[in-house]
């Protein structure tokens, strides 16, 4: 059984500038980006992507129990542009599951004249290492992206991506599709909101989004994350007011 997309109301994708799609994973700096742009921008939940490989874990959503799913959402910014987010809870627990969505999220994007996609990851690194890199799946991808005045990289991730994230770049070519990954440098704890609200700053630059996503926004987005991993620390903020190490960075 492949990925299914069940749409909230008209099928198909709005117009937009950009889609951004981030599952949790190093950090959780890609999701904790796409959230916080759902919860701090005008969005409006369009569909929801589901396959049977996805965590058998049901949600209250508005009061009503909803299947594992990967949101799509349409997030209206204030400089008149639109984006679509893509974002969940989990991914598919099987190589085959996470190539499915992928392929899904890829038709979705060609079918829908998606002018670029992006992915939003961390990538595990030192203390101090803050470095955002940008890799493509083709000499043209990289060129375009060159000519924009975008920095490439050609040497991180060195060790590749797992899983829905780098499939969604690395199958794009194959897709026609345009697509690229950032990934952020992070120390890789539960939330590291100072490496998101790094990625937020360039992805904004790059793309002209405009985007005011400041750390003290992310805050009560990164509480709930973490309530909902269960874990324990949060780099670059102290959500403790009797802990002043909390905080990595702190």
């Amino acid at each position: 059984m492949t990925a299914s997309i069940h749409w909230v109301g008209d099928s198909g994708l709005p117009e937009h500038q950009l889609l951004i799609a981030a599952v949790p994973g190093v950090g959780n700096v890609g999701k904790l980006v796409v959230d916080t742009l759902n919860e701090e921008q005008e969005s409006t939940l369009l569909a929801r992507i589901i396959h049977p490989d996805l965590p058998p874990h049901s949600v209250l959503e508005d009061g009503l129990l909803t299947p594992p799913h990967l949101s799509i959402h349409r997030v209206a910014l204030g400089n008149e542009q639109t984006v679509i987010t893509i974002s969940g809870n989990g991914q598919p627990m099987t190589p085959r599951g996470q190539h499915e969505t992928a392929t899904a999220i890829l038709e979705l994007a060609n079918e829908s004249d998606t002018p670029f996609a992006v992915v939003l990851a961390g990538l595990s690194a030192n203390p101090g290492d803050e470095k955002i890199h940008l890799a493509t799946p083709s000499n043209s991808t990289k060129s375009k992206l060159e000519q924009r005045g975008i920095t490439v990289s050609t040497e991180q991730p060195s060790g590749g991506m797992l899983g829905l994230a780098g499939l969604i770049v690395s199958l794009s070519p194959l897709h026609e599709v345009l697509a690229a990954a950032y990934c952020a440098e992070t120390v890789g704890t539960s939330v590291d909101v100072v490496t998101a609200d790094r990625l937020a700053q360039r992805l904004s630059v790059d793309f002209g989004l405009g985007l005011d996503l400041p750390i003290d926004n992310t805050r009560e987005m990164a509480a709930r994350l973490l309530s909902m991993m269960e874990g324990k620390e949060i780099a670059g903020i102290d959500l403790s007011e009797d802990d002043s190490g909390a905080g990595f960075y702190v």
